[in-house]
């Protein structure tokens, strides 16, 4: 896939604005719902919860910077067009803590914080050592799953996460009208009017929404027009028991950021991530949820709904991500422009992420495309994608197993660590142990 702007081009303002506000319109809902999530499982009241929303925009904003340009010459943040939103994997663990009298908000947040710093310093060294491994059936797996798992999110969204409503018909419509339109756009339209096709099908179906007298800008009028978030809002506490749960759990946030940062680069620049890429990428999320853990805010992961942006954009600069990222992080002190964003129905951004994630589920047939085709890379792609999405889906039938364990062996996490065990398990052809050195020599080419 060829891109207009690679990861290091810079972009001139009045596009890079527009191709910016892409990033910004996809991931302010995602930011929004996770921390609400948190808010509300926490039985917070309204000034709570937005609190909470509004420190989760400026973390997301701070951790996405971090990610795009990186801090210097520090191995931290991967200067990869990556922006970052809450992480739904630790949504769970934090609301039990939150709700436990011994523990508490301020504990939850606590326990994330050490958690994070726990994977700032061991996420790497896991990625370092198992590096190798990552060969494309395992890459390729998890990005396939990334882009399975949310598509459900996307259907959901579509109907506003209640079929049997009174006007899922009408939300419905809008929602697939939004994504006819973005892919008319995509694949008819020409010039850089083809790299807005997110953009565009999101603005014509608010105003379609808007039309139709499905937005209600009443809540604008309360909204507050300055606002500075302030930190340690609820104390701070490090609960032993918490911190060990935020490691186990944050397994499942460094696999999904190998996932996407596979997807980002396999579409940038046709190859798979380099150790050193992941690594700074694990380092950025880090450093990025200890940030976000001390001003209130959700832990932070590499949001895959931006890959799919990228990839349909053509735009992989990781200066426009920085843009979006300045844009998004000035909404968290000016809520009432960020209400206008926040008024975006649920079924718009739905019929764009259906289309979305299907990219990123075409990238990750991509990525196992790029290594060969033997039986134990069928036998890798097979069994993991059963596992781990599979288990996915049919997580009610597996309800009996802790929470913990669910979280970490279904999924993307769990796709990605079968995948990975049998890279390391199964014996190895010499057609295998061929593609694993051209596939050294080509990381190691990208690399320098």
């Amino acid at each position: 896939m060829k891109m207009t702007y690679g990861i290091n081009d810079r972009v001139p303002m009045n596009k890079g604005i527009l191709l910016a506000m892409q990033h910004v319109f996809t991931i302010f809902t995602g930011t929004i719902a996770g921390s609400t999530m948190l808010a509300s499982g926490a039985g917070l009241d309204v000034d709570g919860r937005a609190l909470i929303i509004q420190c989760g925009m400026l973390c997301c904003a701070i951790a996405s910077l971090i990610q795009s340009l990186g801090l210097g010459k520090l191995p931290i943040g991967s200067k990869l067009p990556i922006i970052t939103a809450g992480s739904y994997t630790l949504i769970t663990p934090m609301v039990i803590m939150a709700n436990n009298p011994d523990i508490g908000l301020g504990g939850a947040f606590g326990a994330a914080m050490v958690g994070s710093v726990v994977m700032f310093f061991l996420g790497p060294l896991a990625v370092k050592y198992l590096h190798r491994y990552f060969t494309p059936a395992v890459t390729g797996s998890v990005v396939l799953a990334v882009g399975m798992t949310l598509i459900t999110t996307a259907f959901g969204k579509m109907v506003a996460y209640n079929p049997g409503g009174e006007d899922v018909p009408k939300l419905f419509g809008v929602a697939v009208f939004c994504a006819v339109v973005c892919v008319l756009i995509d694949n008819f339209a020409k010039g850089f009017i083809q790299s807005l096709a997110v953009l565009l099908s999101m603005v014509i179906g608010y105003i379609l929404c808007v039309v139709l007298g499905m937005v209600d800008f009443s809540s604008m009028a309360t909204a507050s027009w300055v606002s500075v978030p302030m930190p340690l809002h609820w104390g701070i506490s490090f609960p032993i028991g918490g911190i060990l749960t935020i490691c186990v759990v944050h397994i499942a946030t460094v696999m999904e950021n190998i996932g996407d940062t596979t997807s980002i680069v396999a579409n940038a620049e046709d190859r798979p991530p380099t150790t050193d890429e992941l690594v700074k990428t694990i380092r950025g999320d880090a450093l990025g949820s200890v940030i976000a853990c001390f001003f209130n805010g959700m832990p932070v992961c590499s949001a895959t709904q931006n890959a799919g942006v990228i990839a349909m954009s053509g735009c992989a600069s990781r200066y426009v991500t920085a843009l979006g990222s300045i844009i998004f992080g000035a909404l968290a002190f000016f809520p009432k422009f960020a209400q206008i964003l926040a008024l975006i129905p649920d079924c718009v951004l739905g019929g764009v992420l259906v289309v979305a994630f299907g990219t990123i589920m075409s990238s990750g047939i991509r990525v196992i495309g790029m290594g060969s085709l033997t039986k134990r890379n069928f036998t890798i792609v097979s069994l993991a994608c059963a596992v781990g999405i599979g288990g996915y889906f049919g997580m009610e039938f597996l309800s009996f197993l802790p929470e913990t364990v669910l979280t970490i062996f279904t999924g993307i996490s769990g796709t990605a660590i079968v995948a990975l065990l049998l890279n390391i398990i199964l014996p190895r052809t010499d057609e295998d142990r061929k593609e694993m050195e051209e596939r050294a020599l080509q990381m190691q080419g990208a690399a320098e």
